[in-house]
């Protein structure tokens, strides 16, 4: 009864409550503790796109605090703010660059959330709720790499963790990895269930290009809704399949 009461109060204010062990919900927060326990080596190597101000770095490192981190930030002051934090820490590397499918240089739609930053702009068709936060202020050109091109610079042959949250264009950096994402083992990812910017990719589409290339969809994370029900992102976390290596050998 007690506790009938306290969710009917909760929902009069717009909360929902889960209990942890109900298996009903994940919250956001939850998805680093699980690619935490999905690694399975001592030194593990990350890739974190869109790292913004380094959340990802404190709380991954804390869980995993041998690991090596390689975070791009596209955004100018954001980049020289998580550079200088960082600083001195070997393990830590800040690069200011975008992530895409091709390298080269591309505008920056910087918003009054600088957390909804994109190369992309943000449809016309946003709810009030989105709006305010995806109001732009002004724009930046940017730097763009792919994945491929520098873990082929830096030698890296291998990922245990790659997260990417880059407000609709995750898609496309993505297609930029198509070479590292064979020696992969999890990707944490945005994905978007409605076109909140503009020709952004979608779930279905990230789904197809994943799962083609030997990944599972292990769990989502932190769904969003928007003021009419509908489910605008969540955090998916996709884990290669552990037989996919040897259906690469059987067909060559």
């Amino acid at each position: 009864m007690i506790q009938r009461s306290i969710r009917r109060l909760l929902n009069h204010f717009g909360i929902v409550a889960f209990r942890r062990s109900s298996r009903v919900y994940i919250p956001e927060d939850e998805s680093y503790r699980i690619v935490a326990g999905l690694v399975r080596r001592s030194n593990p190597v990350i890739i974190d796109g869109g790292a913004h101000l380094g959340d990802m770095v404190d709380r991954l490192g804390a869980l995993l605090p041998t690991a090596t981190f390689h975070c791009f930030e596209p955004d100018p002051e954001l980049a020289r703010s998580m550079g200088s934090r960082y600083a001195g820490h070997e393990n830590i590397h800040v690069n200011e660059a975008a992530l895409g499918a091709a390298a080269g240089t591309a505008m920056l739609s910087i918003n009054a959330s600088r957390a909804t930053n994109s190369l992309l702009t943000f449809s016309d068709a946003l709810g009030p709720e989105l709006e305010q936060v995806g109001k732009l202020v002004k724009t930046a050109e940017v730097d763009v790499t792919t994945i491929d091109e520098y873990c082929r610079r830096h030698a890296i042959a291998a990922l245990d963790i790659l997260k990417l949250d880059l407000q609709g264009y995750d898609y496309m950096a993505l297609k930029g990895a198509e070479n590292i994402l064979a020696n992969t083992a999890v990707v944490l990812v945005e994905v978007l269930f409605r076109e909140i910017y503009e020709k952004c990719h979608q779930f279905k589409d990230i789904f197809a290009l994943l799962t083609a290339r030997g990944f599972d969809l292990y769990t989502l994370c932190g769904f969003h809704y928007g003021t009419r029900d509908e489910l605008l992102w969540a955090d998916a976390i996709f884990i290669k399949r552990p037989e996919f290596g040897q259906e690469r050998k059987d067909r060559q």
